[in-house]
């Protein structure tokens, strides 16, 4: 495929701004037919020296690319990566302080053998046309922009109209900056299906603040106009633009086609096409696609010829402090409806979260009622409870060994406590209480010679043989208790 083109007209505007951040290769009024390769670049206006960075971005790639450029053979996408990468080279000396403030966009063609190589960082923007199939369908081509009302309209936040009105509308997830860890990459597309009267566009986004692709389209398919008075007409459409505005308008007059060479050629311009929800979502009777496009996360936009950097998504930055490589998607700016396919799956979503925020919720609620029920843990645990057992009479200890009587006794608990006592010897009150047999609140009795096991007459376990527990012991027992304490006084 050998492409002949028609004098490519250049647009460099200041705006509402005192000086010029914008860079475009050739430089204004050096273009001719003969060249085939076009660089637009805009140095962020908010970060200091978007000029120098845009500058050294568009001096080096041009460069670059030129000296790669072959006529007789296509450009590649790997040609274009070596280019990219001795423009960040420049990029990195431009900054003689090593301070990183400095950042600039970038669009990209190249007309070659095999048809044409475009690519973008950020927002600025590459469109190709056919004034031929008139709106929408003559939109052939539009970059997605690499910004955040982009990602936030494909995911059905926003509006069309309101990507143009976004006091966010200026904030860029890709951008070039000197000394990157890991450099930011570039999207590409490749197209093969070019024909005369065919019009590629670049520009950056001052040029966009105030007009919409049908009315763009419109201009460039006024037969009535030559080139110069058409990039007049833009140029008059955005002189209230406040930012600085630059582009390349480039008109196809001829392609001579090679069919065997031609067919070797990648071609993803198409699937690009049906993808972009800007270019879809305006008409859907009259889409790229019979089905509707399907909203698409932020990662599966990706370009499929491009290569992927690190999952390293930062928060989004303004252009006047732009987010380092991150694999997000590019931007649009159009108004008209909400995307219908976006809304159902926001609708889809929530849903989605309300269901499990009420099972959650439900969860909780039965967790806490379950804990009230049972009481803290402490208190289920039988070992914790004090409570002064009942002993009934097949419970109380059995005689001893020679008279009938075991060598144990045995009292079982209210609980179930099962507590073996030896018979001959005196039990503290307090293993009692341990065990759980004894309340606390009972005192300790003193040890008695001749006592029956049972119980007296208030409900006090008396355990084993002359061991006597509780604070009621039946009146005989009392009497020489008292009269035990006398002699010993």
């Amino acid at each position: 495929m050998k492409i002949q083109l028609f004098q490519p007209q250049a647009i460099s505007e200041l705006g509402h701004r005192k000086n010029q951040e914008d860079s475009i290769y050739p430089a204004k009024g050096e273009a001719t037919e003969e060249n085939r390769v076009f660089v637009v670049c805009d140095g962020m206006g908010g970060l200091d020296k978007g000029e120098v960075a845009s500058a050294a971005v568009c001096e080096a790639l041009s460069r670059v690319c030129e000296r790669i450029h072959n006529a007789d053979a296509p450009f590649t996408d790997d040609d274009f990566r070596q280019a990219l990468k001795e423009a960040y080279d420049a990029l990195d000396a431009a900054d003689v302080n090593n301070e990183a403030a400095m950042g600039t966009t970038m669009t990209f063609i190249c007309f070659h053998r095999g048809g044409c190589l475009v690519a973008h960082i950020g927002d600025s923007r590459i469109y190709h046309l056919r004034p031929s199939l008139g709106y929408p369908k003559g939109v052939l081509f539009r970059s997605r922009d690499h910004s955040l009302v982009q990602q936030l309209y494909e995911l059905g936040e926003i509006s069309y109209y309101e990507m143009g009105t976004s006091p966010r509308k200026n904030v860029i997830l890709r951008a070039m900056q000197p000394h990157q860890e890991q450099r930011t990459k570039a999207t590409f597309a490749y197209i093969t299906d070019v024909n005369a009267g065919d019009y590629f566009y670049l520009c950056t986004d001052g040029m966009l603040e105030q007009m919409e692709d049908d009315e763009l389209l419109g201009i460039v398919g006024d037969a009535s106009m030559t080139d110069e008075q058409k990039v007049e007409r833009l140029v008059e459409l955005t002189v209230d633009n406040a930012d600085n505005h630059s582009g390349y308008l480039i008109q196809v007059k001829s392609v001579e086609t090679e069919p065997e060479f031609d067919a070797k050629m990648p071609n993803n311009e198409p699937d690009l096409r049906k993808r972009n929800k800007c270019l879809n979502d305006h008409d859907k009777n009259n889409a790229w696609s019979e089905d509707d496009v399907e909203v698409v996360s932020e990662k599966s936009n990706e370009d499929p010829f491009e290569p992927q950097s690190a999952p390293t998504q930062q928060p989004a930055s303004s252009k006047s402090s732009t987010a380092s490589p991150a694999d997000d998607e590019p931007i649009t700016a159009s108004k008209y409806k909400m995307a219908p396919n976006s809304k159902k799956k926001s609708r889809i979503t929530l849903v989605v979260l309300l269901f499990a925020l009420l099972v959650l919720l439900t969860g909780v609620g039965i967790g806490v009622w379950l804990f009230l029920k049972k009481g803290p843990a402490n208190e289920a645990n039988p070992d914790d409870k004090k409570t002064v057992p009942t002993v009934t009479d097949s419970q109380k200890p059995q005689p001893g060994k020679g008279d009938g009587q075991n060598e144990e006794g045995v009292v079982v608990g209210k609980d179930g406590d099962e507590v073996v006592i030896p018979v001959d010897e005196y039990v503290d009150p307090g293993i009692l209480i341990n065990r759980g047999i004894l309340s606390p609140t009972t005192s300790q009795p003193a040890p008695a010679e001749e006592t029956t096991s049972g119980t007296s007459n208030n409900g006090d376990v008396v355990v084993g043989e002359g061991n006597i527990v509780g604070n009621n012991i039946e009146p005989q027992a009392r009497d020489e208790k008292q009269n035990s304490s006398k002699t010993q006084k």
